[in-house]
């Protein structure tokens, strides 16, 4: 039984890693509209500019297909950038714009738009986005360009960039945020009074050396996050039997590997995040995810009722001292390393985003040592699991009690299977529920999601009443998502609050895909929950 909980997990971490790599190879979006003008043909073009990155402004240009270049009658003026690379001061575009073309006689077949944009690490090849006129509009077509082909995009992601003119960004937080502290960040926020500073500023703040203590010991505390803490007595029930082969020697390196399992994990998926700009945690949406973790549980559950033969006194005895059996325990502690890792990643800790954010930073400015952060806050929360492998040394020899111990386990994981096997019910509902909504449009495939529009219409609001905005950015299958919705959204002193806002939720089930993914990407958003209070300019 073993290889199956090893084959199983490692499954689900080979999907983690195909869920986060499926980023395309340009971040920039465009899109084009037709109207009338006075009576003349206006297409207007939209740019969609993710945060740090910017398009030159020298190298963009609209041309015919017939290489007839074409000058815009409204265009925002561009700003002054200063470029890392030359040295000089460039005109780019750095937010979302719109540029329109009219026309005075027949409108061409087909319109091209050439650019090139940088990001603060790195420059995309030069663009051609092709636009063919339809019964419909202008609407992309395949690009010339083979690198950015996969990179056109579809009206319903054009129009998922959010209009957020005449707003500024006053402060954000993420995870699970207790009552009182969370009073006292809409308080603050409304007034433009930061609750406490980013990451980023803490680390110019702080220095280096002292950040990074920080960092190993916020990986420490992930051990008590919510999806954590209720595996601890499994964990160690599994690692420090491995001390009843009498040796303390094996529990430390027993437990040391269950760290390494640990810090395997997020270092991984620290590269894939801030290298492809995916959703921490968004592994949670996939309905397979969660059929896979339930199917485990279920295992594991079953060989504690003695319903199925797996006999972990076996894996820590070493089987009778056979080579190959001998590895056994250790391979089933580095699974459960990497599980624990996953579990803890799915409740997406406020200190797991600010380290993500800050390795981006970093990474940006071009210090390729910040993309071993994520990896040194895996090694903090690993930390404690060797020494409480050496301890469990001094257990107690098994007896008759340990016949209930383990059948209390069995229960706790068969609560976990039901739980994660109900998670995987619910998106798969919710899926079939998005299908519907999809085919029953009568514009399916340009229509933006609900929470597009919400949103949309909070900002159109919130600027007609001058008010500032708070948008709560969430998803069904985010455990302190619901844990907020259950035990603080619900208290008098938080409505209180709310209520001198405009309110919106952004239901991003599936965060890495549009048209979700840009709008994140435009407030920043790494990980679910996150919360952004937006502040009108004047």
């Amino acid at each position: 039984m073993r290889p199956l909980v090893g084959a199983v997990l490692l499954a689900a971490l080979l999907l983690l890693v195909e869920a986060y790599a499926d980023t395309p190879s340009s971040p920039f979006i465009v899109s084009a509209s037709l109207a009338s003008s006075n009576g003349a043909p206006r297409v207007t073009f939209f740019f969609g500019i993710p945060p740090e990155h910017v398009l030159y402004a020298e190298r963009l240009s609209f041309q015919t297909e017939d290489g007839q270049f074409l000058k815009p009658v409204s265009i925002p003026d561009p700003v002054l950038h200063h470029d890392e690379v030359s040295g000089q001061d460039k005109k780019v575009y750095d937010h979302a714009f719109s540029a329109a073309l009219e026309f005075n006689s027949a409108l061409p077949r087909t319109l091209i738009v050439k650019m090139q944009g940088c990001s603060n690490s790195a420059c995309y090849f030069p663009e051609r986005r092709a636009f063919s006129m339809t019964s419909a509009g202008f609407v992309p077509k395949a690009s010339d360009n083979p690198a950015t082909e996969s990179a056109t995009p579809s009206l319903a992601e054009a129009k998922a960039v959010i209009n957020t003119t005449g707003f500024k960004v006053a402060a954000r937080q993420s995870g699970y945020v207790p009552k009182k502290a969370f009073v006292a960040f809409l308080e603050g926020a409304r007034h433009g009074q930061a609750t406490s500073p980013d990451a980023i500023t803490k680390f110019n703040q702080l220095g280096p050396f002292v950040s990074l203590l920080l960092i190993v010991a916020g990986g420490l505390g992930l051990n008590l996050t919510p999806c954590v803490l209720p595996l601890i007595p499994i964990n160690l029930a599994i690692i420090g039997a491995g001390a009843r082969a009498s040796s303390r020697r094996r529990g430390f390196a027993l437990g040391g590997i269950y760290g390494a399992g640990m810090a395997l994990v997020y270092g991984v998926l620290g590269l894939i995040v801030v290298l492809t700009g995916s959703k921490f945690g968004a592994l949670n949406s996939s309905i397979w995810f969660n059929v896979g973790i339930a199917v485990v549980f279920l295992v594991m559950s079953l060989a504690m009722f003695d319903v199925i033969t797996v006999d972990f006194s076996r894996f820590q005895s070493g089987m009778g001292g056979a080579r190959s059996s001998a590895k056994g325990p250790y391979v089933l502690a580095l699974s459960m390393g990497v599980m624990a890792a996953l579990l803890a990643g799915a409740c997406v800790a406020p200190v797991v985003i600010s380290v993500l954010l800050l390795a981006a930073h970093l990474y940006g400015k071009g210090a390729m040592l910040g993309l071993l952060l994520p990896f040194l806050l895996g090694v903090g929360m690993a930390l404690p699991w060797p020494f409480a492998g050496a301890g469990l040394s001094f257990l107690p020899k098994p007896g008759k009690w340990m016949k209930w111990v383990k059948y209390s386990f069995g229960v706790l994981i068969l609560l976990f299977a039901g739980y994660y096997g109900h998670l995987a019910l619910g998106i798969l509902q919710n899926d079939e529920g998005l299908l519907v909504r999809a085919t029953t449009s009568s514009q399916a495939g340009t229509q933006s999601t609900e929470s597009d529009v919400a949103l949309a219409k909070a900002l159109e609001e919130a600027r007609a009443q001058h008010l500032p905005v708070f948008i709560d950015f969430g998803a069904s299958w985010c455990k302190n998502c619901v844990a907020m919705d259950s035990t603080v959204f619900p208290t008098s002193d938080v409505k209180q609050q709310l209520e001198k806002f405009v309110v919106v939720r952004y239901n991003a089930e599936k965060p890495n895909d549009p048209p979700a993914k840009y709008v994140l990407n435009q407030f920043d958003v790494i990980g679910l929950p996150t919360y952004v209070v937006l502040l009108p300019d004047n």
